[in-house]
């Protein structure tokens, strides 16, 4: 494993894990598979006739099999519960669900194939953890689930970012700018990016520290390499303006900001935010003209030896439609990545998905290289970029 790999494992899970319910201990077994009739295919069916016939069969091999078994970070407590019920009262199949944190999910399965004893069919951890799980060969394709044909719903189609469809990412995590709606009054706040260089601001804005926290370098990337939204000189100019690097996470960067260590938070990202703000914290997110940049954060794999393959399929593909997706969004107060799924969050933490900017597993790699090579750090002392 290459060194920025690791570097990107830790800021996800990160990024990600203020959002994620704890609970390391399965759910109650579910009764017995009802006999139920094969429900037609739905979002994403295959366009002909013989592609509708070999998917029923898919979900008829899979209603004999009759159960599924999943590995996971996401889907624990009242969300796994509430996915299961839901997927049970459509297909008659079992689902259970193992829940833990992404690091313990990988060292699970990769002692389960290293005793050669598979018990799971699939695994939903953290993008960093699931990239680990495909460099050990521990991963198939799904690219050919019916679901996945419908590339109009998505606003970013998971094939988008892994068009091997090994890796199946299904909601983001945020990078953005937010406010401590106390000390910023309503009008007043800034509008983009480039409002942040005005004299008002001066030592008062507050970023995450580039050298612990990673998400302040998604945003330089985003903005200057990948899209040429924002300039070099622009980040020069920023970060002569801040006034206080906040080691630590995301959500270290929304408690700063609730504390009134600054009005601003550059690159404070969503992970906690809706949380927080459901908790009636004083902070808003900041839908910047710029837009906003979006992490692949958890995913699902199948793996290679799945128990239960058919059963494994017909999940992800319903788990992935609009109707599964709803359940699992509304349940968790998530954002997903198709168009069709309501947010269900608070307005306050609501982030405009239309002028996001979304980024690749390439683009991760990119970023890791120069965050180990301390490039905004760098930058910001006037020591790079010229």
């Amino acid at each position: 494993m290459h060194k920025f790999w690791y570097v990107i494992m830790l800021a996800v899970t990160v990024l990600v894990a203020a959002c994620a319910p704890k609970q390391t201990t399965p759910l109650p077994p579910a009764s017995s598979p009802a006999s139920v009739v094969t429900p037609p295919v739905t979002s994403g069916s295959p366009s002909t006739k013989a592609e509708d016939v070999a998917w029923a069969r898919v979900v008829q091999d899979a209603q004999k099999e009759g159960k599924v078994l999943i590995y996971s970070f996401a889907l624990a407590g009242d969300v796994g519960i509430a996915v299961s019920k839901a997927f049970k009262d459509k297909y008659g199949i079992k689902l259970e669900i193992v829940a833990g944190t992404s690091p313990v999910v990988l060292e699970r399965v990769r002692s389960e194939y290293r005793a050669g004893q598979t018990m799971t069919d699939l695994v939903d951890m953290s993008l960093a953890r699931m990239l680990a799980l495909q460099d050990d060969k521990l991963t198939q394709s799904a690219k050919d689930l019916p679901v996945l044909q419908d590339k109009a719903s998505w606003y970013t189609h998971p094939l988008d970012l892994d068009p091997d469809g090994h890796i199946l990412s299904y909601y983001t995590t945020d990078v953005s700018a937010y406010i401590n709606t106390t000390m910023v009054k309503v009008g007043e706040e800034p509008k983009s990016y480039m409002d942040l260089l005005q004299s008002r601001w001066k030592g008062k804005l507050m970023a995450g520290d580039p050298g612990v926290y990673i998400g302040t370098t998604y945003v330089y990337y985003a903005m200057v390499k990948k899209t040429n939204r924002l300039t070099e000189d622009y980040f020069r100019q920023v970060g002569g303006q801040m006034g206080r690097f906040v080691p630590g996470s995301a959500r270290d960067q929304l408690l700063a900001l609730i504390r009134g260590e600054g009005p601003v938070n550059f690159s404070a990202g969503s992970a906690g935010g809706a949380a927080l703000v459901a908790e009636g914290a004083p902070i808003r997110v900041i839908n910047m003209k710029e837009g906003a940049v979006l992490n692949p954060s958890t995913s699902f794999a199948i793996l290679p030896k799945a128990p239960h393959p058919n059963a494994a399929r017909v999940f992800l593909n319903w788990f992935l439609s609009a109707e599964g997706l709803k359940v699992f969004a509304e349940t968790a107060s998530q954002a997903t990545m198709r168009k069709d799924v309501p947010d269900f969050l608070p307005s306050a933490a609501r982030v405009d998905l239309s002028n996001a900017i979304t980024l690749s597993f390439n683009d991760m790699s990119e970023i890791g290289k120069l965050y180990n090579a301390g490039y905004l750090t760098k930058l910001w002392k006037g020591e790079a970029g010229k």
